[in-house]
């Protein structure tokens, strides 16, 4: 008899918190800043399956601290002195290189690693990143989440 009333109750509760997640319409969207009439202008006729895989789009990437893009990691490493040595290599490159953002980052179990720049293309990574590589010869461009209102910087 538990079973049978467990049952609902849990059916209930699952469809409520479906009804609770943010929603997203794509016409909303779309008709952001717009006028009245300019609203109205606009028709979408879609599969409403496709504002539920927008929603989820956007509902995944509000948790996200950046956006990806690439860096370039001039340094790594998880040796004793690694952090005394991270915050050398990161020093030397923030005065040979005042104007590109520089990261200091640590991985468990134990790396150090200093990374560069905020890049949203591979391509526009490429072109600091044969500048840098004459000066760090072990450098190599890496997919990261980076900040977007340092990009292209």
């Amino acid at each position: 008899m538990k079973i049978k009333l467990l049952f609902p109750l849990i059916l209930m509760t699952f469809s409520v918190s479906l009804c609770a997640q943010d929603s997203f319409k794509i016409v909303d969207l779309l008709n952001k800043d717009r006028s009245e009439e300019e609203k109205e202008m606009l028709i979408i006729n879609q599969d409403p399956r496709i504002d539920t895989l927008v929603s989820r789009h956007i509902i995944a990437n509000s948790h996200r601290s950046g956006v990806r893009g690439y860096r370039i990691q001039i340094y790594r490493g998880g040796h004793r002195t690694a952090q005394e040595e991270a915050n050398r290599v990161m020093a030397g490159f923030i005065s040979d290189f005042p104007d590109i953002p520089t990261h200091l980052s640590f991985d468990k179990p134990n790396w150090f690693k200093v990374k560069v720049g905020d890049f949203r293309s591979r391509e526009e990574a490429a072109l600091f990143f044969y500048r840098i590589l004459q000066k760090y010869p072990d450098a190599y461009l890496i997919r990261d989440d980076i900040e977007l209102e340092n990009a292209g910087r």
